[in-house]
């Protein structure tokens, strides 16, 4: 009799812990990009067409968790719902992404305020903010003693196109 209930409880004993198994295993499974979850992502970022901006493919893929403002809110809106191994193509307008080109962010400076090796249309340098911080900028045009820079972001005014694969998420309660 003693023999039969510790088979019993053995068999009891395996088949729940089996169960649980299979369960975590189907809750990872299961598990669509939500906010705090941590989601890791192969992406490729084209612009003006099929032109590739940014890559992860061949490189570490990126791993950002959904909601804390790691990403753009409308790249976030767009993966939130998707499950490990979906792929989606996105494709953001300009007020989605980095807004579209001010005519206010052009800045008519005196030449003489930029070294010389960056005195010609299209160079990027940084320059002093009023609260003392590095700004990116680009020579957009150079006039007789004037020089136009262009504070507005490299990818103002364009539409972008993501193609994204979710390589994997995890709830992140599972890192503490």
């Amino acid at each position: 009799m003693k023999k039969h209930i510790r088979l019993l409880i053995g068999m009891f004993v395996f088949l729940a812990a089996f169960s649980c198994a299979a369960g975590a295993q189907r809750q990872d499974l299961d598990l669509s990009v939500s906010d705090n979850r941590i989601v890791t992502i192969d992406y490729t970022l084209y612009v003006d067409g099929n032109t590739v901006a940014e890559t992860t493919r061949g490189k570490s893929p990126l791993i950002y968790v959904q909601g804390s403002g790691q990403l753009m809110e409308s790249l976030e809106k767009n993966i939130e719902g998707m499950k490990k191994e979906q792929k989606k193509n996105i494709v953001l307008k300009p007020e989605e992404a980095f807004g579209n080109v001010r005519k206010d962010y052009f800045v008519e400076v005196s030449l003489d305020k930029i070294p010389e090796e960056y005195r010609t249309e299209g160079s990027e340098l940084k320059v002093l903010g009023k609260d003392g911080k590095p700004i990116k900028c680009k020579v957009d045009k150079i006039k007789k003693e004037k020089a136009v820079l262009d504070f507005n972001h490299s990818l103002a005014g364009k539409t972008l196109r993501y193609k994204v694969e979710i390589k994997d998420v995890k709830d992140k309660m599972q890192f503490g």
